[in-house]
């Protein structure tokens, strides 16, 4: 709450920017304390060696989350649709709980016609079966580079050229693919608990938002809809029955 205060202040505020040092302060610290030990001897082999494994760990996890959201969103325009078709045979059997008064219904079928449009469209704008293979083919090469770095340790004669060389393949492989979002780096960092040092109500907050970034949608068109839906039936039942004894 705090922080969103000194957000409205302007910048050259004494008070903004005495908060802006001890916060920036206080990351610093953070993060040098979750710096890996080997990082910390300023190895640029073994530097290299970490970047490799956790972008390739990352771009996995990205294709899984855009496999993911590929198969939901086809799923939440079935689905959609044929709560749509389900509503017009409501309407026309006129079954007594089910039916909703004429502009009701007419707003009902307009509002499921659009989600379907904007599923549809936003799911071929995204592209996310094409992303998938993209991270997919991006993380298969960063592995390969992995590897022969890998086995060039084993190498006693290896020199710093050979590292370079790698390093150099690996710029080029980012450059070809888009790059990942924050949330697959830290699904990869929960996958490697241990390691990472996440505590329990870390893991929880980063499931919670992994959940509204990639399922919410879907559980709430899916399993939402009908519910309220059927929430409505029963408030006009319940408010029509009032009427008829008043």
């Amino acid at each position: 709450m705090l922080r969103y205060v000194i957000d409205l202040l302007p910048n050259n505020s004494v008070l903004k920017k005495c908060y802006t040092k001890i916060r920036r302060a206080k990351n610093i610290y953070r993060r040098a304390k979750h710096i890996p030990e080997y990082l910390k001897d300023n190895n640029f082999e073994v530097e290299l060696n970490y970047k490799l494994w956790i972008t390739k760990g990352t771009r996995f996890k990205a294709s899984e989350r855009c496999e993911e959201l590929d198969a939901r969103y086809n799923r939440v325009v079935g689905w959609v649709s044929s709560y749509l078709i389900i509503f017009s045979v409501l309407t026309l059997c006129e079954i007594p709980f089910f039916t909703l008064p004429e502009n009701c219904g007419t707003f009902i079928s307009i509002s499921l016609s659009i989600l379907i449009l904007v599923f549809s469209q936003f799911a071929y704008a995204k592209n996310y079966s094409v992303r998938a293979r993209n991270y997919h083919e991006c993380a298969l090469e960063i592995s390969k580079l992995y590897n022969e770095l890998r086995s060039l340790k084993m190498n006693p004669k290896h020199g710093i050229p050979d590292v370079n060389n790698i390093k150099d393949k690996y710029e080029k492989v980012l450059d070809r693919y888009d790059n990942h979002l924050p949330i697959d780096l830290t699904m990869f960092q929960l996958q490697k608990r241990e390691y990472f040092r996440i505590g329990i109500f870390r893991k929880m907050c980063c499931n919670i938002r992994y959940f509204f970034l990639v399922r919410f949608i879907y559980y709430f068109c899916v399993y939402g809809l009908p519910l309220l839906y059927i929430g409505i039936c029963i408030i006009y039942y319940l408010f029509k029955q009032n009427i008829i004894k008043l």
